[in-house]
Formats: C-alpha cells, structure tokens, sequence
C-alpha cells in the first residue's frame, strides 16, 4: 500500500499512456462520481451530526449536566460511528441514574435518546439523498434494503455503494453490457418464435 501511494502520480501516467482516450474519460467520469457520492455521503453525516449535537446540548442544559458542550459533542461522535449511536452512552447513563435513585434525570436520557433517534430517522434520508444527488426515497430504498441483507453495517454500506452504483449507470459503464443483454434478449425471443413455427 505504501509503495503504490509513493507512486501513485507514475501509476496514474502509466495508466494514461496505456489506455485509450475513451477509456480515460470514462476513468475520469467514474472516479470524479466515486468522490461525489463518498464525499456527498460522509459530509451528510456530518450535519446529521450537527444536528443530533445540538439536540443533545439542548437536551443536557435541560436536565443541568455539567460539560454539555463537551458530552453532547462525543455522544453525537458515537451517534455518527458504525455500530453505535446515542443509545451507546445514554442508554447505560440512564440505568445507572435510575438504579441510584435518580429517576427524573433517567426518563430524561431516555427521552432524549427517543427523539434524536427519531429526528435522525426522519432527516437521514433526505440528507444523505441531497449530499449525494439521489432522491430521498432511493436513498431510503437502500438503506432499507442494506439493512435488511446485512444489519446495521449494510445499511450504512449500501447508500454510499448505491449511489456509487448509479453514477455509474450515469457515466455509462454498463451501456455496453445493458446492450448486451438487450440482443441476447432480442436473440432469445426470435429463437422462441422460430421454434414456435
């Protein structure tokens, strides 16, 4: 890995004098929407982010916790890794103020980590669709999708590699192969027809 990001500039000029100028600008289109989808998705998160932290802050100068800024900005941290969230912090605070006898500021917490989970259900879609140029309810449609063949790390994977994956289809990697199946289809259905007679 090092020695190919060491020659990554020779690489790249290599790969230039090799190839044929439709590829290269294929090449080019493709990567220039690989770092707009990647780009696009991880900036989303990053609002998002902003998002849940204010939410949090509010939430913890309602129930007077010292270091709100502090707290609300690595609880809104773990929200933005994969596998965690705010339920990661909040979850097991709020068990431990509730066994010690702090009921009030338990219910809190846990209030808290209800509404950040339902505002970052509500605005994910739509920010992760606009950061990236896809419409809310594909980007929806892959989370939902990713979720369901891999869990929570599926669903996180598979907007960035959906998104990746029409650009693509934007660009025009698959014109070839689409065309492709299209006279192999074409071919199949005058077989059928010959056969028929």
């Amino acid at each position: 890995a090092y020695f190919f990001i060491i020659q990554r500039e020779e690489v790249l000029q290599w790969l230039k004098k090799v190839s044929p100028q439709s590829v290269q600008k294929r090449m080019t289109l493709v990567m220039d929407n690989l770092r707009y989808a990647v780009g696009g998705y991880f900036k989303a998160q990053f609002k998002i982010m902003g998002v849940i932290w204010l939410i949090l802050f509010i939430g913890m100068l309602i129930l007077r916790v010292k270091f709100a800024i502090l707290i609300s900005f690595l609880v809104s941290f773990l929200d933005m890794l994969p596998f965690f969230g705010t339920g990661t912090a909040l979850i097991p605070w709020a068990i431990f103020k509730a066994l010690s006898g702090d009921t009030s500021f338990a219910v809190g917490l846990v209030i808290l980590y209800l509404v950040t989970q339902l505002v970052r259900r509500i605005i994910e879609p739509k920010m992760v669709g606009d950061s990236i140029g896809m419409n809310p309810l594909v980007t929806l449609i892959f989370m939902y999708t990713g979720y369901k063949i891999s869990s929570v790390l599926g669903m996180i994977l598979a907007v960035p590699i959906g998104a990746i994956v029409i650009n693509f289809y934007k660009a025009g990697v698959f014109d070839g192969m689409l065309k492709n199946i299209r006279n192999l289809f074409r071919d199949f259905v005058r077989w059928a027809r010959t056969t028929e007679e």
